[in-house]
């Protein structure tokens, strides 16, 4: 059963009392190191970096309204390269989901010292013009705060988020050993720190650095909204996707491949997804170096099982030069398949239905 704690928030700087609880848990902790998304003002950018000291926590934004690429791919990476390590990787909800199924991909489950898996609620992100015309007119605490507001009514106010995440499945992590809710919740008086068990809360002594339990109220509030936000975004993914098949004859044949004749072949939709491990390449000649003699069907099976992992992140949409309606085509899809195969990506207890025979 969960175990819900109030991380109280001073002055309404939710930013800051998120930093100082993880450098707080860090030397508690004693961690050789995290990734997370830390702010590059210079930049104008949010990528997930390696921290390697908890001065690092200094700059670290998991609120902020954007994304430069899903990290799940570079956590994994992180995580099998410093094995013998105390590591902690803090994730959004789709980054999450592509995480668990890149690790139900390994035949065996890699023995880590340690990894702690950070998720933190999220309402949303922007396109990158969309941010960055944002962030000239409000700056990046405004920006930031104006999303932990909307996050607290449950996304009631519109705003200009990407496709993916306006028909994003779930917006609460799932399958994190700590998580931060922040969609519910009055984010400028407190967070609240949730682990996923009390065996996860003793271990890593969340008490200590917490106040008071959560009231049942602020539980059930935040579960309530959480739920309501993804019921109306499922809404939205109904909506957006009959009128993609009234506006494109979906069913036709012909205007389905219409989509597509704009495309260049260039990849970088596929050097994107998380996911992406040469599906595609025997099918796209341009990117495929070699003949890899498997017959069309094996194509079409790895080609249903990596759809089947979609997180929905929708980098690969973001990424297109040519306006190429990714996310709902592979939304429309993904769907599709995983309920033939009655499998729910991103559920770290259920292993890929290709995995049972």
């Amino acid at each position: 059963m969960n175990i819900n704690r109030i991380l109280e928030v001073q002055h309404g700087d939710t930013l800051r009392a998120l930093r100082q609880f993880l450098a707080a848990w860090w030397v508690q902790n004693k961690l050789d190191a995290m990734l997370a998304p830390v702010e590059l003002l210079e930049s104008s950018s949010i990528p997930p970096q390696v921290i390697e000291n908890p001065a690092g926590l200094a700059a670290v934004n998991p609120f902020a309204p954007f994304m430069t690429s899903n990290a799940a791919g570079i956590a994994d990476r992180f995580v099998q390269e410093n094995s013998d390590q105390r590591l902690a990787i803090l994730l959004r909800p789709c980054e999450l989901r592509a995480f668990v199924e890149l690790q139900k991909r390994r035949p065996v489950a890699p023995q880590p010292n340690e990894v702690v898996i950070l998720g933190v609620d999220c309402i949303g992100t922007f396109t990158h013009s969309d941010y960055l015309l944002s962030l000239e007119a409000h700056g990046l605490s405004s920006v930031t705060a104006d999303v932990l507001r909307n996050a607290a009514e449950g996304g009631l106010r519109p705003q200009r988020f990407r496709t993916a995440c306006m028909v994003c499945d779930w917006p609460g992590p799932c399958g994190a050993d700590v998580t931060i809710g922040a969609i519910g919740v009055p984010s400028n008086e407190f967070l609240l720190v949730i682990a996923r068990d009390e065996a996860t809360d003793e271990r890593l002594g969340l008490n200590a650095l917490t106040g008071a339990l959560a009231t049942e109220y602020q539980v059930s509030h935040r579960e309530t909204v959480v739920g309501a936000v993804a019921d109306m975004r499922a809404g939205m993914r109904r909506g957006l996707i009959e009128e993609m098949q009234t506006a494109y004859r979906f069913n036709d044949l012909g205007s389905f491949l219409a989509w597509f004749a704009s495309c260049s072949l260039c990849g970088q939709c596929l050097d994107a997804c998380p996911m992406y491990h040469g599906q595609f390449d025997n099918l796209l000649g341009k990117r495929a170096s070699q003949q890899s003699g498997r017959a069309a069907l094996a194509e079409l099976v790895l080609i249903s099982r990596w759809i089947a992992s979609c997180s929905g992140c929708g980098m690969c949409e973001e990424v297109c030069e040519n306006q190429v309606p990714l996310t709902l085509l592979i939304s429309a899809l993904s769907h599709r398949v995983r309920s033939e195969m009655h499998y729910k990506c991103g559920d770290p207890a259920q292993p890929p239905p290709w995995s049972r025979h």
